[in-house]
């Protein structure tokens, strides 16, 4: 993840590590040019450029200059090309319409999810049992979003092999935040590197059962009783193997979901 880089305002002198635990103790320390240009550029759904924003604050154009390239290095303010009028050069336009690095999906991810466990421990008799029971949401959302066409309607082949479907499911984790990588000796067998609902060097166990009850869903639905997954753990909780131990049988497809 990239480094702030400090603006001349406040609290300037030493690069900022991009996180949402920076994002609040920055803006405070914006001067009060710096919050002044930003609340105008906020105020627009459209890039607006640097003579408007200087007119609407009342500022000369270069004394805008600056605060907006202290907004841009921190990442609060967006710069993009706007269309050419006339022959001059193109305008450059200004947008606060997202938050880069501070906030980015990833960001939020993990402020979600770490949200979502410590409501777990502080609410459920059996965080992991809720973790797990989380995943299975989680996976039947997945297959869901990923139009993953009903199973249990699926006539499977006589030469149905475990082996090739397993690129489907490792695709569909992958997508999903799970670094799903084949098995170097296992054709029915994934490796699991990260975890997105897992952060920090010590993450909580819940989020790997949140994991878990993701990969039990989603194979459950797509390999209709064709095979059982085994879960194996070394030293490195993020790194797990997903075995699936095929069963020798189709289940039929009246056959109940449980």
């Amino acid at each position: 993840m990239r480094n702030w880089l400090p603006g001349p305002g406040p609290g300037g002198g030493e690069a900022l590590t991009a996180g949402l635990d920076h994002i609040f103790s920055t803006i405070g320390s914006l001067t009060p040019a710096q919050q002044s240009v930003l609340g105008a550029v906020s105020k627009h759904e459209n890039p607006v450029t640097v003579a408007d924003l200087a007119e609407e604050c009342g500022l000369h154009v270069n004394t805008v200059r600056e605060p907006l390239g202290v907004l841009r290095s921190l990442g609060l303010v967006e710069r993009e090309g706007m269309p050419a009028s006339g022959r001059g050069r193109p305008a450059w336009g200004y947008l606060s319409r997202a938050l880069s690095g501070v906030a980015s999906s990833v960001d939020m991810l993990h402020h979600i999810a770490r949200s979502t466990i410590s409501w777990i421990r502080a609410t459920a008799p059996d965080p992991m049992a809720a973790g797990r029971e989380l995943g299975h949401y989680l996976g039947d959302d997945a297959l869901a979003t990923a139009s993953v066409p009903d199973h249990e309607a699926i006539d499977f082949p006589a030469d149905f092999k475990l082996a090739n479907h397993m690129t489907k499911i490792r695709v569909l984790l992958i997508a999903y935040g799970l670094a799903a990588e084949a098995h170097p000796e296992i054709p029915t067998a994934l490796v699991l590197r990260d975890s997105p609902f897992a952060e920090g060097d010590d993450p909580d166990p819940v989020a790997f059962a949140i994991r878990r009850g993701m990969v039990e869903r989603i194979i459950e639905r797509t390999a209709r009783g064709t095979a059982t997954p085994t879960f194996r753990s070394g030293p490195d909780p993020r790194v797990c193997e997903v075995i699936l131990v095929p069963t020798g049988t189709i289940r039929p497809q009246s056959e109940p979901v449980s």
